[in-house]
């Protein structure tokens, strides 16, 4: 009696699971991505890839110039036994809290308590930053207008002045040892660590100095 046993053929194919190339793609996200909460939808690979199956571990790319804060895919690729590589599409969304303008504010704006809420935000596509803190707003000067629900980003704040244009200053001066004092006249406003031109009132000259603290400039020599 003949027996046929069928044997697997030598020449069948194993193939890549998609779904490892999704968790590989979600998990690079997860670990590169920084700054609060993070979400991540990973887009769909075509179904009918047939991709050799990796024995090497799968290697997580961005694209050229890509970053993790806005991405929109990443590369997956296998080294053996035959190399080949892809794109997953995705969409990354980072919550975490950001200061925003409660109203419209005009540049040259004070902050105040008044002037700002805090939020929690998807801020993976906010190209120019952002700040998350009251410290980084309260008591700067707004240097472009905001309007209500506008982020505040490090770009649109600045140190109040400590010192007006037209004020009344005392100049210091220190040379070998010894503080020399003088009157002088800020000819432009200044915050702490700005250069300003300063009149001497006795000379009538026009020198600089490195804003100290209030009322105080300090000559450069």
């Amino acid at each position: 009696m003949l027996v046929t046993i069928s044997l697997p053929s030598v020449h069948a194919e194993t193939y890549q699971p998609l779904s490892s190339i999704h968790d590989a793609a979600k998990a690079f996200v997860l670990q590169h991505a920084r700054g609060g909460r993070v979400e991540v939808d990973t887009g769909t690979v075509d179904p009918r890839l047939k991709l050799p199956l990796c024995t090497d571990t799968l290697q997580a790319f961005l694209p050229p110039g890509g970053r993790v804060g806005s991405i929109s895919s990443v590369g997956i690729r296998c080294q053996k036994p035959k190399p080949w590589s892809l794109y997953v599409p995705m969409r990354v969304k980072i919550f975490t809290h950001v200061i925003t303008a409660s109203h419209p504010l005009l540049p040259g704006s004070r902050i105040s308590l008044g002037d700002f809420q805090t939020i929690e935000m998807d801020v993976a596509n906010l190209p120019t930053g952002y700040l998350s803190t009251s410290e980084q707003v309260l008591n700067k000067v707004l240097k472009r207008p905001l309007g209500m629900g506008a982020v505040f980003s490090p770009e649109v704040v600045g140190a109040a002045p400590l010192i007006r244009r037209g004020e009344q200053v005392i100049l210091l001066a220190e040379t070998q040892g010894m503080q020399i004092r003088a009157s002088g006249k800020a000819l432009k406003d200044g915050a702490e660590g700005a250069v300003i031109q300063v009149r001497n009132l006795s000379s009538q000259r026009i020198i600089e100095g490195v804003v100290t603290s209030a009322g105080i400039v300090k000559i450069i020599m």
